[in-house]
């Protein structure tokens, strides 16, 4: 699918929603603006009288987001499977479907059929996507394999692998873990196949089993590094996050034959960590916990693979997205002016957007960035202010936010003019930049 110079890309999502796949959406739309294209997130009315429709858990992608669409042909519309209705509508704009879980979707149509049982005089139910031979000119991309298996066996031949990634704020701390702190202890979610894991449990009371519940990213995160051993018997209805999350923490993964779990490529670990729930018993899946528990390195050594692919999955996804759109040529870095906004970052400002070898796209300012403000210099959008500098805007962002989109490949460059020691230090101290990241000018 070809992208022109002014084409723009909508992408579907619900409102004010946090779970994996408006995350996902968000790293799509995060990735393609990284590459030179113009790109909004097209949000359902948000619900309960809430004043924007964007997630606070998805601020800090900073993606421009819009209600209106204009249908064209040069133009794409992206939707997850769960909201297939949004792909119909519009005429002449190109559609894609984003496939993220088989379940979500086969749930979603039999809802949408127990609504019309129940109340066939209803108004008319929202369409969705039903294999109908009417939309053979919907692209079609696979979160999993496990997904394109299912579109191949239903007809659909062509499907792009697209497959997002783990934070690099989660994996740049997933770097730092000390195997040589592991505890004998088992984590699991209890919200995912746990009558399996209750009769594990209630087997072998006398291991340490410890539920992911109620805690906050980092906590899980703490528990997972801790942690020997994650189980999983759950769906597997895609590529679940806690499974990886799991293996980028240092865990061992031992996870139930279903769903995506039961093929090589979503989950390629050795089958001595997947469990057959139909002819294993308890007691194996209790005995390979306690050989792990005896002797970890080796355990942890054999399940390198599934380690190495979820490390790289951040460039894959970048490589994927290149190539079913066919971008050619990546646009002039990103660069984020971190000495907050003052004369020196407006001038600064000035010269690289007259350069053209690099995009002046953020100034970091933790004030002006939350300050309700609009004036002559600055604009307030979307709850988000922005610097003008000629008829160019440059995003005002906190550093936090500066800090996540470099670890995320947003930005790709940090410019100073004439810094004092104590700038760079500060700089260097916080985002632990690559030397090569780090632009000085000076007059």
């Amino acid at each position: 699918m070809k992208l022109y110079p002014d084409s723009k890309v909508y992408i579907f999502c619900p409102a004010q929603v946090q779970t994996g796949g408006p995350e996902s959406l968000h790293q799509l739309a995060s990735k393609l603006i990284s590459l030179g294209v113009e790109t909004y997130m097209s949000y359902s009315e948000p619900l309960n009288n809430e004043p924007e429709p964007v997630h606070a858990a998805y601020k800090k992608y900073h993606v421009p987001y819009t209600y209106l669409m204009t249908d064209d042909s040069k133009n794409v519309i992206i939707a997850a499977e769960t909201i297939t209705a949004n792909l119909y509508g519009a005429k002449k704009i190109r559609r894609v479907l984003w496939w993220m879980s088989v379940d979500n979707y086969l749930g979603n149509v039999i809802s949408i059929m127990e609504q019309q049982r129940k109340n066939p005089l209803a108004k008319p139910l929202p369409k969705y996507f039903t294999f109908d031979k009417a939309d053979k000119d919907i692209e079609h991309w696979g979160q999993s394999e496990y997904v394109r298996q299912f579109l191949r066996l239903n007809g659909i031949s062509k499907v792009a692998s697209v497959e997002t990634h783990m934070s690099q704020t989660f994996l740049s701390r997933a770097t730092h873990i000390d195997l040589t702190l592991k505890e004998n202890f088992v984590a699991y979610n209890p919200k995912k196949g746990f009558e399996i894991t209750r009769q594990l449990i209630d087997t072998a009371p006398e291991i340490d089993w410890q539920p992911i519940e109620n805690m906050t990213p980092a906590q899980v995160q703490e528990l997972l590094a801790r942690a020997k051993v994650y189980i999983d018997f759950g769906e597997f209805p895609g590529r679940e996050r806690l499974p990886r999350e799991a293996i980028l923490s240092g865990c061992v993964v031992i996870i139930g034959k279903r769903g995506a779990a039961a093929n090589d490529m979503d989950y390629n670990i050795p089958a001595e960590f997947k469990f057959d729930l139909e002819t294993s018993t308890t007691r194996q899946v209790i005995e390979k916990i306690c050989a792990v528990f005896e002797n970890f390195p080796e355990a942890y050594a054999k399940q390198k693979a599934f380690r190495d692919k979820e490390r790289n999955a951040q460039k894959n996804f970048e490589a994927q997205i290149i190539n079913v759109f066919g971008i050619k040529k990546l646009p002039p870095p990103s660069v984020a002016l971190v000495q907050g906004v003052s004369e020196r970052s407006f001038l600064l400002a000035q010269g690289l957007f007259k350069s053209k070898d690099f995009r002046p796209s953020f100034i970091v300012d933790d004030v002006l960035a939350a300050a309700e403000i609009s004036d002559k210099l600055i604009l307030r959008e979307q709850n988000r202010n922005y610097l003008r500098v000629g008829k160019n805007l440059v995003e005002i962002i906190t550093q936090d936010d500066a800090k996540f989109l470099y670890l995320e490949g947003r930005i790709k460059k940090f410019a100073l003019f004439e810094p004092t020691d104590a700038e760079l230090d500060a700089l260097k101290n916080f985002y632990t930049p690559a030397a090569e990241d780090i632009l000085v000018f000076s007059r």
